[in-house]
């Protein structure tokens, strides 16, 4: 039901399910094309394309969503806006992220019930240097785990990533932390 200014009122589908639907057939693959090159990520930019179908159905203006120029001209814009925000987002994220990995490696508490006599058992001082020597994420992961006692979710939660992608990160986080500890003898 278009009043004659342009907008969609309360119950007009602007050309129907089937309408919309040949739009996400039409302009979809360009879309996460577009998207995937400008965030890097492809499964990223499914979701960002999802999202402009989503506001496309809230804001668009037009008479209806059949196929066209003006339509494919906002979705690209607007999977454009979304891509950068997100790439924005992932870059303050990643330093947010280092600040608060070289935080906690500063103040890394020795091992619970040693160091009290204010000095750091040596295995405690290598398991910190070992600690410090991890990419930021992952010393962040591991500390989040070992010092906070997080879940996967919890961490998910807190840092942005994937919780299977916590996972994997912490696991390999805690192989490397063996392997120098191993090398530097002090695991037995």
């Amino acid at each position: 039901m278009n009043g004659g200014d342009g907008r969609r009122h309360s119950g007009d589908t602007g050309g129907g399910r089937d309408a919309f639907e040949r739009l996400v057939a039409e302009y979809g693959g360009e879309l996460v094309s577009l998207g995937a090159r400008l965030s890097g990520n492809r499964e990223e930019a499914r979701d960002l394309v999802q999202e402009a179908f989503i506001r496309l159905s809230r804001e668009w203006r037009g008479d209806s969503f059949e196929p066209s120029a003006a339509i494919r001209a906002w979705l690209r814009r607007t999977v454009h806006n979304l891509s950068v925000d997100s790439v924005r987002g992932a870059a303050r994220r990643a330093a947010l992220h280092e600040r608060s990995a070289e935080r906690i490696s500063e103040h890394v508490p020795p091992a619970p019930g040693q160091g009290g006599d204010g000095g750091v058992p040596d295995a405690a001082a290598e398991a910190a240097e070992a600690l410090r020597l991890l990419p930021a994420r992952e010393r962040q992961l591991v500390a989040l785990k070992v010092y906070e006692g997080l879940s996967y979710r919890e961490m998910s939660d807190l840092t942005g990533i994937p919780e299977g992608t916590v996972g994997y990160l912490l696991h390999e986080a805690m192989k490397k932390l063996a392997a120098h500890l191993a090398r530097k003898g002090a695991l037995r």
